[in-house]
């Protein structure tokens, strides 16, 4: 049986063809870097709440932690859900960034644990100090996945 092998012409345009179908994948994969911001500013923005009130019990400061987590939540779905190609090195981009946060937010606690840095008469800006440092993966992230 003989095969037909496609003129120069047919090949050069199924090359260009998968060209502009990766570029539009690249560029759907810097569709993540806002969802790693809102990751990290809600994250952020309880570490700020949490250290003005470290001992806790003030009703207003609890209601927002809440209503923070709740609107980063909804930020985030809704920046996923803007998302209209999913492609798997941008999923799986995501996927390690986040962990890598978790993991380098459980080193950040129980360094801070450990050293003392954190204690019950330890001011509350140590926490915060703790959480921006906590915080850098997800920014390290969004701007790597930003650049490509």
């Amino acid at each position: 049986m003989a095969e037909i092998s496609p003129t120069p012409q047919d090949a050069r345009a199924s090359l260009d063809e998968a060209a502009k179908q990766a570029a539009g994948l690249r560029r759907a994969d810097s569709a993540f870097r806002p969802i790693l911001v809102a990751l990290a500013a809600t994250y952020l923005a309880v570490a700020v709440l949490l250290s003005i009130n470290p001992r806790g019990g003030n009703v207003l400061i609890s209601d927002g932690v809440l209503i923070t987590y709740v609107a980063g939540v909804a930020i985030t779905f809704y920046f996923a859900w803007r998302i209209r190609a999913w492609s798997r090195v941008g999923t799986a981009w995501l996927v390690v960034s986040t962990l890598g946060f978790t993991l380098w937010n459980v080193a950040v606690i129980w360094a801070s644990i450990a050293t003392g840095w954190w204690g019950p008469h330890q001011p509350g800006l140590h926490f915060g100090v703790s959480a921006v440092v906590a915080v850098i993966p997800l920014l390290v992230a969004a701007w790597r996945t930003g650049r490509s």
